[in-house]
């Protein structure tokens, strides 16, 4: 990467999909190219094709599901027409992983990367799949214990992979806790996780659609989106609802979700945020649209 070449991301990354290219950007000269966000919460792949057109971007990065519009990207045509046009990929499973069935294999990214603690494993521990190729051709980022072969005077030799970017002790305990995490999601299988989730969001949105002056932002079919539902209550700011809500026993999330440029292109500072996964329930949904309507008494919002 240097000065005049290019990395390509979207307005939909959450900021550990955007900070670290800034870094680089900033380090290299390289330029960012963005990939914006059309009303429905959806990508046009055509403005991707246009910025991989004059051969300059050496890196296509994109979120698998959008942490706040729950769109579920198209990343394996994404790889396929990035690896076309010369450029790596990179894609943050962050949201994908723990709530449906993700092949690898057949998306084919050069590197596909998610974090343990969304996928009810602990914190400080995640997962970086690589193709082999593009592992070996790397050097290590890091020095140490364990990524080693032989170490002299005059030089080292690294262990092969994967040890060789696992540089001095490992966090045992949170891999455990990983391994256990993944365990439970694997007894219940992902397909499973996967029509679970669709389901409860299918009823989530027609539920939601039925509140007065909410705002649903994404898509709103739940084919194309995970269990995530970001709104805004008209006359109300996200976390005023997200109080009164919690007041309720309804746990949900406030604010710009680590995804500004997102905020940005939505117009708001801020949104509402609920998530579902494989324990939610309708009765739960029910809970929430509860609130909702609750949060309209309070701020006296169907008054004349």
């Amino acid at each position: 990467m240097g000065a005049g070449d290019a990395i390509v991301l979207t307005q939909m990354e959450h900021h550990s999909n955007i900070v670290p290219w800034h870094l680089l950007a900033e380090a290299t000269g390289a330029e960012l190219r963005w990939l914006e966000v059309d009303e429905q919460g959806l990508l046009d792949l055509e403005q991707l094709d246009r910025h991989l057109a004059d051969g300059r971007t050496k890196l296509v990065t994109v979120t698998h599901v959008s942490n706040v519009l729950g769109t579920l990207n198209p990343v394996a045509e994404i790889v396929a027409r990035s690896r076309a046009a010369g450029a790596a990929t990179l894609v943050d499973g962050s949201q994908a992983v723990p709530h449906m069935p993700v092949d690898v294999v057949r998306i084919g990214a050069d590197f596909y990367v998610w974090t343990g603690h969304k996928a009810y494993g602990p914190t400080g521990v995640g997962i970086l799949h690589g193709r082999r190729e593009v592992l070996e051709a790397m050097p290590p980022f890091l020095g140490g214990g364990d990524m080693i072969k032989t170490v002299t005077m005059d030089g080292v030799t690294f262990a092969d992979l994967p040890l060789k970017f696992e540089a001095g002790t490992s966090p045992i305990a949170e891999v455990v806790g990983l391994g256990a995490a993944i365990d439970f999601l694997a007894g219940i299988g992902m397909d499973r996780v996967r029509a679970h989730e669709r389901e409860i969001t299918a009823y989530a949105l027609e539920q939601l659609a039925q509140v007065p002056g909410l705002s649903v932002y994404g898509p709103l079919d739940a084919d194309r989106r995970g269990g995530i539902v970001a709104f805004a209550m008209e006359g109300t700011h996200p976390h005023d609802v997200a109080e009164i809500l919690g007041r309720d026993g309804v746990c949900v999330r406030a604010g710009h979700h680590c995804a500004q440029p997102l905020m940005q292109r939505l117009g708001v500072g801020a949104t509402t945020r609920a998530s579902f996964a494989v324990h939610t329930t309708h009765a739960e949904i029910d809970r929430l649209v509860e609130g909702l309507g609750n949060v309209r008494r309070v701020f006296r919002l169907d008054e004349d």
